[in-house]
């Protein structure tokens, strides 16, 4: 039986999983964070087929986790810091495969301004919603960004009830729809403000070009980009066979869990193509 390594769990990771078990393969997961991924920061996914009217980030992040754990349990919850080209497959923290699929999604960007990261020691700014450990008392959150998960976080913020406050330095890009609600969500405020520095004086402060704000909390949502583990004895531009990528990892920040999923399922497919000929 083939050894296949899936870096990563969450929708690429775990779609590339369930079909390579299917096909008959012994799949080892690795998965620094939960399983799910970055799906527990969405607030509604409306594009997922077989939800119709859709459904929330998480609830559908616990779906497919438990989908997931009826094809495996077989998790290593740990960093992947290397992937070594041995002469007869790959390497992992020991482990000796015959295959790799990558599917490491996304860490989130800095909004880079001094004080973020002091702001962010004194537990007073995170990167997604799921990050933060405790919600009460939050009466006043400031959200940095202009994308659509900026919007997104916004309008999942506001929609418990805390007044929040999306501080965008550009035009706000992102779908219609998103757009439209979160202009119009009750508990949306839109500055076009950039934050030139941030401090703790009880709360987080920001100042920007235009003024001072203070926050009992501050989320930011600037981009993503993959962080790839370190590839020994190959590049990611020139892979060897039995290497692949799926997901976020390949196609950046898109954050589309259908495309996730379909990238995991066709790796999958042609991982054991590849498998199948080494017989």
């Amino acid at each position: 039986m083939s050894k296949v390594a899936v870096v990563g769990a969450g929708p690429a990771g775990m779609a590339a999983t369930v079909q390579l078990v299917r096909s008959g393969h012994d799949v080892q997961v690795f998965e620094r964070g939960r399983i799910g991924g970055t799906l527990w920061n969405a607030r509604w996914v409306d594009n997922y087929p077989g939800f119709p009217g859709g459904i929330s980030g998480p609830e559908l992040a616990e779906l497919m986790e438990k989908h997931f754990l009826e094809y495996t349990d077989n998790v290593i919850v740990n960093d992947v810091v290397d992937i070594v080209k041995t002469d007869e497959g790959f390497e992992i923290m020991g482990i000796e495969f015959d295959g790799v699929i990558v599917c490491v999604g996304t860490c989130p960007n800095r909004a880079g301004f001094p004080g973020e990261d002091k702001l962010a020691e004194a537990g007073l700014l995170y990167y997604g919603i799921a990050d933060v450990p405790d919600w009460n008392g939050i009466a006043e959150a400031g959200v940095i960004g202009g994308g659509e998960a900026s919007m997104d976080m916004a309008v999942n913020i506001a929609m418990a009830g805390i007044r929040t406050t999306i501080l965008h330095r550009s035009q706000p890009q992102g779908i219609l729809a998103l757009q439209e609600l979160a202009y119009t969500e009750d508990g949306v405020i839109w500055l076009e403000e950039e934050v030139i520095e941030g401090r703790v004086d009880g709360k987080a402060v920001l100042r920007t070009n235009v003024a001072e704000h203070a926050f009992d909390l501050v989320m930011v949502a600037v981009g993503r980009q993959a962080v790839m583990p370190n590839f020994v004895g190959f590049t990611f531009e020139n892979p060897p066979l039995g290497f692949l990528v799926a997901g976020d990892a390949t196609r950046g920040g898109l954050g589309q869990v259908s495309m996730a999923v379909g990238d995991g399922v066709e790796m999958a497919n042609i991982m054991s193509r590849y498998l199948e000929a080494l017989d």
